[in-house]
């Protein structure tokens, strides 16, 4: 194999970094900045807090125009955008205040009007506004998740602590394998079903047949004065019976108006109806307890990976399980391990007679870890924390509608060796399928480089439900 010297391979990951840079730069750019033409649209907002000047104006997310000045009108903030030419807006459009993600910029938002009607003049007003959200409320409510995150990481950090965190840990690689079998039984089984499937709608139209059948001839026997039914239609001593029942209960109703029995009371007296108004108005809250537990728990998503990757010049493997728990769509925590085929480095400091000695020692079979913090924005995405049981950060940039992730990573940082650090390029091949190819510890000055290539599986937790409800059982 070709050896490919540190001055190559430092140039071909800055070559990778100024392309991944340049298209940023494109996107970013897109429609340039410092917007001066177009004409100029003002609106009316309760609070600007956070909108500056020249920030973005979009439809559909396209950027449209620009915010041209912010003023004070009637104790209001009057915004004046500036719109580009060919751009009309609807007399009925709606303007809104957004935020890229939780803490980037504010940007107007307008929602399309009605096709067909009149278009705003240069010098009108957007009439329809949507205000803004209380940015402290939401940061109050990120404070409380917050916490809730570092209670679930200690928790965590118990668990897995230790030889009996390891073993658990191993046990669940273990059944993640035994579920993959299990889902290849399932695929292999869906020509049968689909068959079983088939016969079960012939049968299935062969009873609405019968039923069909069945009907005809409840019908004729109603026609011919049969049963209650029957009766009912051609029998005019029915007709006597249920006007006794209707005496019956006009005698009923006349026995609540006058406030006799429980219903009677229900009905008549006050106490009683305060007294239910309080039961059902204490079972309403609870309910809303409920639902606003149930609509917080639906929030957070859940991910399970698991990743296998062959390293070519090592000829040797590596796998990676990981669960990462996302909150909201542009944050997330990272959790797993890395069985790596080196072993967990650990170093050791000897002194005899003065003189100080480092050694570098390898545990094989030894698990590393991961624990991490990500957050995304449009779509580059950024992440720090623990990497392979040491500090590290990593960079996400997404492309192809999600489908393409670039990334490099960088951790083990010492001052007697180089840093570790790790690019790679990830595809989404199928739904749950990727696969993924790169170069790790490309700058070691160790002998540990190699480039790499690998497959993954990725399952979010309805996924995860669906498989457990659907794999066999072994009896």
């Amino acid at each position: 194999m070709v050896s490919i010297s540190t001055e190559a391979k430092v140039g071909l990951f800055v070559l990778v970094a100024l392309i991944i840079l340049g298209y940023m730069s494109f996107q970013v750019g897109e429609y340039g900045f410092g917007l001066k033409k177009g004409y100029l649209v003002s609106v009316t907002f309760d609070n600007v807090t956070g909108l500056e000047k020249d920030a973005s104006v979009t439809i559909a997310g396209v950027e449209v125009g620009r915010v041209d000045s912010i003023g004070l009108k009637d104790g209001q903030a009057l915004v004046t955008l500036r719109i580009i030419p060919d751009v009309k807006l609807e007399d009925d459009v709606k303007a809104s205040i957004k935020t890229h993600g939780i803490l980037g910029d504010k940007f107007i938002e307008i929602e399309p009007g009605t096709r067909g009607r009149s278009y705003i003049e240069s010098g009108g007003e957007i009439a329809q506004v949507e205000q803004q959200a209380d940015l402290d409320k939401i940061l109050r409510d990120l404070s409380t998740i917050s916490s809730d995150v570092m209670h679930v990481t200690a928790s965590l950090r118990k668990v897995v602590g230790g030889d009996e965190g390891v073993a658990n840990l191993k046990a669940i690689i273990q059944n993640t394998r035994e579920l993959s079998e299990n889902l290849n039984k399932v695929v292999e089984q869906n020509d049968e079903k689909f068959a079983i499937m088939v016969g079960s709608l012939q049968n299935a139209a062969g009873e609405m047949e019968k039923t069909f059948a069945a009907l005809s001839n409840i019908t004729a026997r109603i026609n011919a004065g049969e049963g209650t039914i029957g009766q009912l239609v051609n029998n005019e001593g029915v007709f006597e019976k249920l006007d006794h029942t209707v005496a019956s209960l006009e005698e009923i109703t006349d026995k609540i108006n006058r406030g006799e029995g429980s219903i009677g009371k229900l009905v008549n007296e006050d106490e009683t109806v305060d007294n239910l108004n309080a039961s059902l108005k204490s079972l309403d809250e609870s309910m809303e307890g409920i639902n606003s537990f149930v609509r917080r728990s639906e929030r957070y998503r859940l991910f399970l990976n698991y990743t296998g990757e062959y390293r070519f010049d090592t000829s040797d493997s590596k796998g990676y399980f990981e669960l990462r728990i996302q909150p909201n769509e542009d944050k997330f925590y990272i959790i797993g391990l890395a069985n790596d085929p080196r072993g967990k480095r650990s170093v050791t400091d000897t002194t005899v007679n003065g003189v100080t000695t480092r050694t570098e020692v390898r545990e094989k079979d030894e698990f590393t870890f991961y624990a991490e913090i990500g957050k995304r924005y449009k779509d580059l995405v950024v992440r720090g924390g623990i990497i392979e049981s040491s500090g590290g950060v990593g960079v996400d940039y997404f492309m192809l509608d999600d489908n393409l992730k670039m990334t490099f990573e960088a951790y083990d940082f010492d001052s007697d060796r180089d840093p570790h650090l790790r690019l790679l390029a990830e595809y989404r091949l199928f739904k749950h399928l990727y696969v993924s190819a790169g170069w790790d510890d490309f700058m070691s000055d160790e002998g540990n480089s190699s480039p790499f290539a690998g497959v993954s599986i990725r399952f979010e937790d309805d996924d995860l439900k669906y498989l457990l409800t659907s794999a066999p059982i072994p009896q």
